[in-house]
């Protein structure tokens, strides 16, 4: 069981390390581009925020508007 936290725990942090790289070749990509980008990696909604230099709420909101744009 604690090797399966571990991986992934280590898992989590090599993608967080390739949405940083990701985010900073792509400095011109939309901010909602890198949410997503982002949030399929799985991070938290404060972890993303972080990264981006932003708010834990604008996330929120842009990740609500993204999920309701897909149910049109």
């Amino acid at each position: 069981m604690e090797t399966e936290k571990l991986l992934e725990s280590i898992s989590k942090k090599l993608g967080v390390l390739i949405a940083l790289n990701l985010v900073s070749m792509n400095s011109k990509a939309k901010v909602t581009e890198n949410i997503k980008m982002l949030d399929r990696f799985g991070l938290m909604p404060t972890e993303i925020a972080e990264i981006l230099n932003t708010s834990a709420n604008t996330v929120n909101v842009t990740k609500s508007r993204i999920k309701s744009n897909k149910n049109k």
